[in-house]
């Protein structure tokens, strides 16, 4: 084998092993990233899993749409299935648990309703936004959010655009210019200030666009805030989910050793047979 091959084949090799790696970067960081939440913001159902295996689930929040019907079961530990989630539906994760290969999350639907994450689509909404930025939430001062308020309502001409979350640059509707809450409706929920120091509201929660919305309470009739924020998906692999990435780069890694070693042997043995061959010819 010359060197030009031996080069071609370390190349591939090494562009191989910087694909698998950067994939398990890009695991850890899903995996990594989780978000924790008021728990007494969320009704948790009587789920007798969930009770004993508390310390070792997390909080969830996020939204998820059903593609196709979702098989659902007692627990995750459980090959009992029970009423499947139907095609088309919204809901939220309350809580997610995971097992060696799974994610597994606890349906909003119920009492023992646990299902794949890898079965859902996740959604970034309402739901998923409070499930990520809950912290970065809260209530404004007053007279600063007074202010701002008054000034916007004297000032309305137009419907008031509904986004999919603040900040998303998803436009999911209009609402009539009357709808634009009071300073008592705005206390009664929290409020989302982004980095240009817009004030945001949201509304419903982990479900369809009809029902769960926000709309810009400092801008509330331009259609046309651009993205400043994406969401975070969640990570839906098992616990050794990671490592199994590893799997590819290790075989790579293998053949790398093995074909560098028989290489040495060949050459080894090539050297060893023109040296015996020129000692017969001194002789």
């Amino acid at each position: 084998m010359n060197m030009k091959k031996i080069c071609v084949i370390l190349s591939i090799i090494a562009l191989c092993i910087c694909y698998v790696s950067q994939g398990v970067q890009v695991a850890a960081l899903e995996g990594g990233k989780m978000y924790q939440q008021d728990e007494d913001s969320f009704q948790l159902t009587d789920n007798s899993f969930y009770r004993t295996h508390k310390k070792e689930c997390k909080f969830s929040g996020h939204s998820y749409l059903a593609k196709e019907e979702v098989t659902c079961y007692k627990n995750p530990e459980s090959d009992r299935k029970v009423a499947p989630i139907e095609k088309g539906e919204y809901f939220y994760v309350i809580y997610t648990y995971q097992t060696n290969f799974e994610t597994w999350g606890l349906a909003s639907y119920g009492i023992d309703k646990w299902v794949k994450l890898k079965d859902l689509k996740f959604v970034e909404n309402v739901g998923s936004f409070i499930a990520e930025y809950w912290k970065e939430m809260g209530k404004p001062k007053n007279a600063e959010l007074k202010k701002a308020l008054g000034t916007v309502a004297d000032t309305l001409q137009k419907d008031i655009v509904k986004w999919s979350y603040p900040c998303s640059g998803k436009v999911v509707g209009t609402c009539s210019k009357k709808e634009y809450p009071d300073m008592r409706s705005i206390y009664l929920s929290d409020i989302y200030q982004d980095k240009k120091g817009r004030y945001w509201k949201t509304y419903g929660g982990g479900f369809s666009e009809m029902e769960s919305y926000a709309i810009c309470l400092s801008d509330p009739e331009n259609d046309q805030i651009e993205k400043e924020i994406t969401l975070t998906k969640p990570y839906a692999g098992g616990k050794y989910g990671r490592w199994l990435a590893m799997i590819p780069a290790g075989i790579v890694v293998c053949i790398l050793v093995v074909l560098l070693t028989v290489i040495g042997i060949r050459r080894r043995l090539r050297n060893k047979i023109v040296a015996e061959d020129a000692m017969k010819t001194n002789v």
